[in-house]
């Protein structure tokens, strides 16, 4: 799906001026023609609409809806246009579209959004010489491996977790020594954080892994899961999961008597969590690098006015594809991209990620990149009430 800008008429009224001058009019023309020559700048976006994942999907669409109502102009560019795909949040149709893309005009892609996709495109952008930018993959190493032309605006999992289990830990009455592990066996970057970053993380906090227990993707019992965990009686749980198997673990966890406090990753970084999971995932804690309520007065203007629209809080996934936008436009800006010579263009938008340092994007503040990945701080989120709250 192609995001259609409005008409610009303006280019009309010049052909017919160059049909009509002549003579005296040459001089007029030449200057007519080089404005003519100044093509829109595209960019193309990947985004789980369906399938997997289509709650983040239709979010982030609901944020590039406001992004383009807001900085489409590019100035001397012209315009900025998005050609968006749904990858249904599947690695096959992830790298048909990757492929579509670096065919097309584009000069990079944003997207796209699940580490399992963007482990088999990125590499394929990187043979292309196309600059691609995921939003939201948040498995370590995926952007560092394919440099120089593989980047990411979410912070990685390994960057989160510390900070996540040192405010865990403070935060329970009674202490956390022993905790069982249940994971996502089949998603990408659930996987990774349940098999190797929590594990590195809750060894340098000096907990004991009781079990790692795994379920799939679109599994709807969790019960066994939950009584082989219930058996061993832990101190804490660990969910590593995307939002709708999370909050179906967490009501599972509940509804068989386990009342231990649940730490979660960043799969879920989406309200669905709280409305799916209800009661039963009060208490639970996460790390974003967004956080809806934040007083800010960007970020509460932003997040008020995605509320009013949409009649939903905006998720992280939608705050990283705005902010995204913005610095990709910013690049385009910059560094003189004007959409005419593609294979430079995209070399432009390439060095612009590559050498970002301290740059602020409205609603996640200021972010540098080293070896592909975004730096700054996390924030340490716990459902109360109903929403996430910062952890106090």
């Amino acid at each position: 799906m192609a995001y259609v800008n409005p008409p610009r008429p303006r280019r009309h009224a010049r052909a017919a001026m160059l049909t009509l001058c002549a003579g005296a009019c040459a001089a007029a023309a030449m200057i007519s023609m080089t404005e003519l020559a100044h093509a829109d700048v595209s960019l193309g976006v990947l985004i789980p609409s369906s399938g997997k994942g289509a709650a983040y999907g239709i979010q982030q669409q609901n944020a590039i809806d406001m992004f383009m109502e807001k900085y489409s102009d590019l100035g001397a560019a012209g315009k900025l246009k998005l050609d968006i795909y749904d990858t249904r949040g599947e690695n096959p149709e992830a790298i048909n579209l990757t492929r579509k893309l670096m065919g097309g005009d584009v000069v990079a892609i944003v997207g796209p959004q699940f580490s399992g996709e963007a482990e088999v495109s990125f590499p394929l952008a990187v043979r292309g010489e196309v600059p691609i930018v995921t939003p939201m993959a948040a498995k370590p190493g995926i952007a560092n491996a394919n440099q120089p032309w593989a980047f990411r605006y979410a912070l990685t999992s390994e960057n989160v977790y510390g900070p996540l289990l040192d405010a865990w830990v403070k935060h329970q009455s009674k202490p956390i020594k022993t905790v069982v592990v249940l994971m996502d066996g089949k998603d990408a970057v659930s996987a990774n954080d349940g098999k190797n970053v929590f594990p590195s993380v809750l060894k340098a906090h000096g907990l004991q892994i009781l079990d790692t227990i795994t379920f799939q993707t679109g599994d709807i019992d969790y019960s066994a899961q939950v009584t082989r965990a219930k058996a061993l009686n832990p101190d804490g749980i660990v969910i590593s999961a995307l939002y709708n198997e999370a909050a179906h673990v967490a009501v599972e966890l509940r509804k068989q008597g386990m009342t231990q406090p649940i730490v979660a990753g960043v799969g879920i970084n989406h309200p669905k969590f709280i409305e799916l999971g209800g009661d039963a995932v009060e208490g639970a804690m996460a790390g974003f690098d967004f956080f809806v309520d934040d007083p800010k007065p960007a970020v509460a203007s932003w997040a008020a006015d995605f509320e009013k629209r949409f009649k939903a809080q905006p998720s992280n996934a939608a705050a990283e594809m705005y902010d995204t936008l913005y610095l990709m436009r910013d690049c385009i800006i910059s560094t003189g991209i004007t959409g005419k010579d593609i294979a430079a263009d995209r070399v432009k938008m390439r060095d612009c990620w590559a050498n970002m340092k301290n740059k602020s994007a409205p609603l996640m503040g200021t972010t540098s990149i080293e070896k592909g990945d975004a730096v700054r701080s996390p924030v340490v989120l716990e459902v109360k009430g109903g929403r996430f709250s910062v952890a106090q």
